[in-house]
C-alpha cells in the first residue's frame, strides 16, 4: 500500500521536473547569412582622356541670302546644288514698280528744285525791301521761312530718289562669294518679303565640323588645339583640324558648340556629312592620380551622388562599398571626375589593391559581412 502511494506521488514530480527543464532551454541561435558579392580590384589608373564626339561637316562660309526689299519674283536663275561665281545673279524681282518709283522721285526732285529757286528769289528781294522798309519785318520772316522749307524739301527729295534708286538696284540678288547653292526657298512669281530667306549659299573652299562638347570637357578645349577628324562614310579619309571657335553658352544637353577648321584634303568631303572628332586631353589630369571603377559600384541607395562646390578640380562625390580584410563593408565617399564609357574616374578615396563591391549594391548595408565572388574565380578566400 505504501509503495503504491509512493509511485503515484513520484510520477507528477518527475513530469514537472521535465517540463521545467524543457522550458529553461534557449533556442539554438540563427546563423547570420553571409551574401556573396561580385567585387572589383582597384588598380587601373586613368591616363589623359581621348574623347570622340560626333559632329557635322559644314562650309566655312555659309550664309542665308535674302532680298532687302519686298516684291514679286520675276526670275529664279539657279537651282539647289548649282555652283555659282561671285556676283552672279541668283534671282530677280519685278523691276517695274521700282522703276516707276524712281521716276516719281525724280519728278518730285525737279519740283523741289524749282521751289527752292522761286523762294530764294522772293527771299533775296524781300531782304532788300525790308532794309528800305518797303515791306514789314513779318513779310520778310515769312519769305525766309518759305525759303528754308523749300531747301528742306529739296534735301528730302534727293534722299527719296537715292532710296528708290537703291531699291531698284536691289531687285537683283547676287552671290556674295563663289560657292554652291545649298537650298532654294523661292519660286518664280512668288511674293517675296524683305529679309525672308531665298537661298543658302555655301562656299566651295574650306570646310568645318561643328560638334557639341560636354560641359565636363569644355574647360580642356582651347583655340588652336589640334584634333583628328574621321568620317563614317569615308573610312580612309582621316583629316587633321584645329579648334577655331568655342561657344560661350550651352545648347542642348548642357554642351557647348565648338567649331573645328579642317586642314586641306583631297577627300571628297561635302557639307552635311557626319564626322567624328577625336579630342586628346593630355593636360586633363593635371598631375593627379585617378583610378577607374565601374559605374555599377556606385551605392546611390546607401549614400548620395552630390556636387561639392564649383571648383575646377573634381569635386563631385559618389559612395561605394569597400570590402575590408575581415569581409565587412564600409561605405566610403569618393571624389570622382568624368565618365569613361561604363567606368568612372576616382581622384580620392581609394587605394590600389582595395576591393569594392561591383554589383548588387542596392541590397547591401554598411557593416554587413560578405564573401568575395567573381564569375571567373568563384568564391574567393576572405
Amino acid at each position: 500500500m505504501t509503495t503504491h502511494v509512493a509511485r503515484r506521488l513520484t510520477w507528477p514530480i518527475v513530469l514537472a521536473t521535465l517540463l521545467i527543464a524543457g522550458c529553461s532551454e534557449a533556442p539554438p541561435p540563427r546563423e547570420e547569412v553571409t551574401p556573396r558579392v561580385k567585387y572589383f580590384v582597384v588598380g587601373e589608373q586613368a591616363t589623359g582622356q581621348s574623347r570622340r564626339i560626333s559632329g557635322k561637316v559644314v562650309a566655312a562660309d555659309s550664309t542665308p541670302l535674302s532680298f532687302g526689299i519686298s516684291g514679286s519674283a520675276e526670275e529664279v536663275l539657279v537651282r539647289q546644288g548649282d555652283v555659282v561665281s561671285k556676283g552672279q545673279v541668283l534671282a530677280r524681282l519685278d523691276k517695274q514698280p521700282f522703276a516707276l518709283a524712281v521716276e516719281n522721285a525724280r519728278a518730285q526732285l525737279s519740283v523741289a528744285r524749282a521751289k527752292v529757286v522761286e523762294t530764294q528769289q522772293v527771299y533775296e528781294r524781300s531782304q532788300g525791301l525790308v532794309e528800305k522798309q518797303v515791306i514789314s519785318r513779318a513779310d520778310f520772316e515769312t519769305a525766309t521761312a518759305d525759303y528754308a522749307a523749300a531747301r528742306g524739301q529739296l534735301r528730302s527729295a534727293k534722299t527719296d530718289l537715292a532710296t528708290r534708286e537703291r531699291d531698284l538696284s536691289r531687285t537683283d540678288l547676287g552671290a556674295p562669294f563663289a560657292g554652291t547653292v545649298a537650298s532654294r526657298s523661292i519660286e518664280p512669281f512668288q511674293e517675296v518679303s524683305a529679309g525672308s530667306e531665298a537661298f543658302v549659299l555655301q562656299s566651295s573652299g574650306a570646310l568645318e565640323v561643328e560638334v557639341q562638347v560636354p560641359e565636363t570637357l569644355i574647360r580642356d578645349v582651347d583655340y588652336g588645339q589640334a584634333v583628328k577628324v574621321t568620317f563614317p562614310t569615308l573610312p580612309d579619309a582621316g583629316v587633321g583640324g584645329v579648334i577655331s571657335e568655342i561657344g560661350s553658352r550651352t545648347q542642348s544637353g548642357n554642351a557647348f558648340p565648338v567649331t573645328v577648321r579642317l586642314s586641306p584634303t583631297e577627300a571628297d568631303l561635302r557639307p552635311g556629312m557626319t564626322a567624328s572628332v577625336t579630342f586628346n586631353f593630355d593636360q586633363y589630369l593635371d598631375g593627379r592620380t585617378a583610378y577607374l571603377v565601374p559605374l555599377s559600384a556606385l551605392a546611390i541607395e546607401a549614400g548620395s551622388l552630390r556636387a561639392a562646390g564649383q571648383a575646377e578640380t573634381a569635386a563631385r562625390k559618389a559612395p561605394v562599398f569597400v570590402i575590408g580584410p575581415d569581409g565587412r563593408l564600409t561605405l566610403r565617399d569618393l571624389s570622382v571626375g568624368d565618365l569613361r564609357g561604363n567606368m568612372l574616374e576616382v581622384f580620392d578615396g581609394l587605394e590600389a589593391g582595395e576591393h569594392i563591391v561591383s554589383a548588387g549594391v542596392a541590397l547591401l548595408r554598411e557593416g554587413m559581412k560578405v564573401e568575395r565572388w567573381s564569375p571567373e574565380r568563384g568564391l574567393s578566400d576572405g
